[in-house]
């Protein structure tokens, strides 16, 4: 047993930093002293991270025949065979490597902070294998604002009036960073953070509105991707793994509303088409 708890814990030290293939391997050293359910799960994540969709399939299978009702391989296993349905069997090899965020830098410090949710999202392999943490970056044309992974596929658009914001502020000097808040099948959510201020957007608040009174509208929940690397809260009733607590997306939060980001945006603004 404490051979196996050096193991998991190695493991899911080295899925935190992005190390699948060394992660693979330590889980699939943990199997050989007993099958167990997360262990089947942090393989089935291990393989999918590095595009090998029908073996992650066939790891999470492998979980349920253990734990018919695991939710962790059901949800798995829904979007892999999404993918898996379309030919994406090894469509995501060649894929840059996901850059993932420490999901604290988001913790809601007044105006600089906004959680949003997309629209226009494509129905793609890129948008089907979002991760909750993985780093986004910006595309802006004109007052539109596209949200794009590392290797540049679009993953939906900001709402008009915060694209034309953000737009504004970005070509003024500002810096933001933003990652994958919540994703599913219908919806991606986005979490928005000021890194930097120019000179010239001094007084000038990022996110007004709800988000600038000071409410904590983030919960400190648990980082909700990280679910397929660490133990399952209902599969076991041994908690071997200590795993901090991050950030994640939860139905109590506020969302950046149209109607709260008007201030100082100009006369401009009626004519954003709705």
């Amino acid at each position: 047993m404490r051979m196996r708890r050096k193991l998991q814990e190695k493991a899911v030290e080295l899925a935190a930093v992005n190390h699948w293939a060394d992660a693979l391997e330590i889980n699939r050293q943990i199997l050989t002293l007993g099958e167990d359910p997360d262990t089947y799960n942090r393989i089935g994540k291990a393989l999918m991270e590095l595009g090998q969709f029908s073996e992650s399939h066939s790891a999470y299978m492998q979980t349920l025949r253990l734990f018919p009702t695991n939710a962790i391989a059901r949800k798995n296993i829904q979007r892999l065979d999404a993918l898996l349905s379309r030919g994406f069997d090894h469509g995501q090899e060649n894929r840059s490597p996901r850059q993932q965020v420490d999901m604290r830098l988001f913790i809601t410090e007044t105006g600089r902070t906004a959680l949003t949710t997309l629209i226009d999202v494509p129905r793609s392999p890129a948008v089907e294998a979002l991760v909750t943490g993985e780093k986004m970056d910006f595309r802006i044309e004109g007052r539109t604002v596209y949200v794009i992974d590392a290797d540049g596929n679009i993953v939906g658009r900001l709402e008009p009036k915060l694209g034309q914001r953000l737009a504004e502020l970005i070509n003024g000097g500002n810096r933001y960073i933003a990652a994958i808040s919540q994703t599913d099948p219908r919806s991606v959510r986005l979490l928005i953070r000021e890194t930097y201020q120019d000179p010239s957007q001094r007084g000038r608040i990022s996110f007004p509105g709800k988000l600038g009174e000071g409410a904590m509208y983030v919960s400190s929940l648990r980082y909700e991707e990280y679910e397929d690397v660490i133990d399952d809260d209902d599969s076991s009733d041994d908690d071997d793994t200590s795993v901090e607590e991050y950030i994640g997306g939860a139905e109590e939060e506020e969302e950046l509303g149209l109607e709260e980001i008007d201030p100082d945006m100009g006369d401009e603004d009626d004519n954003i088409e709705e």
